[in-house]
This record gives C-alpha cells, sequence and structure tokens, in this order.
C-alpha cells in the first residue's frame, strides 16, 4: 500500500508523483499492495475528481490515469469507504483546530491537512485540493 509516507517526490509536480504510483502498480502486475491509502488515497483522488481525468471531454483526461485512481478508490471501500474517510476528524497543520476531514484541504505539495480559513501556508509550492 501506498500511503503519505511512501509517495515519492515532495516537490514535483502531482501528476508526476501520480503517474510514477500507477506505473509501478502496472509494473507490478496491478497489485492491490500497490494500490494508495490514507492521505495518499486522500490527494490522489482530490486531485483525479479535481482534474476530471476520467473524463473524456476533460483537458486532464488519462484513461491510465483513471483506472488506477478508480482502483484505489475500490481498494479503499468505494462510496462507503469514501464517506468513512471524509468523517473522520484531522487537524489543520496551520492553526492546529480539528476538523472533519470533509472540510479541509490537503496540499499536494507536502500533503499537509489545511483548512480553508487558514487556505495555503507558506513555503510550499503545492495546490491546495
Amino acid at each position: 500500500m501506498t500511503d503519505d509516507r511512501t509517495m515519492p517526490g515532495g516537490f514535483q509536480p502531482f501528476d508526476e508523483r501520480v503517474r510514477r504510483l500507477r506505473d509501478a502498480w502496472v509494473a507490478g502486475g496491478r497489485d492491490q499492495a500497490l494500490l494508495t491509502t490514507g492521505m495518499t488515497y486522500f490527494a490522489v483522488y482530490c486531485w483525479g475528481m479535481n482534474y476530471r481525468i476520467g473524463d473524456p471531454a476533460a483537458p486532464a483526461y488519462d484513461a491510465g490515469l483513471a483506472e488506477f485512481v478508480t482502483a484505489s478508490y475500490e481498494y479503499n471501500g468505494g462510496a462507503d469507504g469514501w464517506i468513512t474517510l471524509l468523517h473522520g476528524r484531522e487537524y489543520c497543520s496551520t492553526c492546529g483546530d480539528r476538523f472533519r476531514l470533509e472540510n479541509l484541504g490537503i496540499c499536494t505539495g507536502c500533503l499537509r491537512h489545511t483548512c480553508y480559513g487558514c487556505g495555503r501556508h507558506a513555503g510550499c509550492p503545492g495546490e491546495l485540493l
């Protein structure tokens, strides 16, 4: 499993980081152990939804990445797993307040949670999803 401690390339473009994870998954025979979990899954799934990578009409469409994101989604419990994840609670890395995950963004650069009141955190080129 690829959780937030093992997502490579901290400050490289997020799509490149996801492609490397997808490539490793494909090279590994699509082994479920190579799918994303935890906060990496949260970031990858939010990113995929934000850029509509599974929509052929979207500029960021990529069937291979969409397959990987969908496989991770199913591996993490599909809709029920996603709702459970969103109802979990995490801390904003900027102000320290605790929120349901559905009320926090995640930075694609450092994978830290940030509440929407605090917005982007200084010193990181990542995108807040």
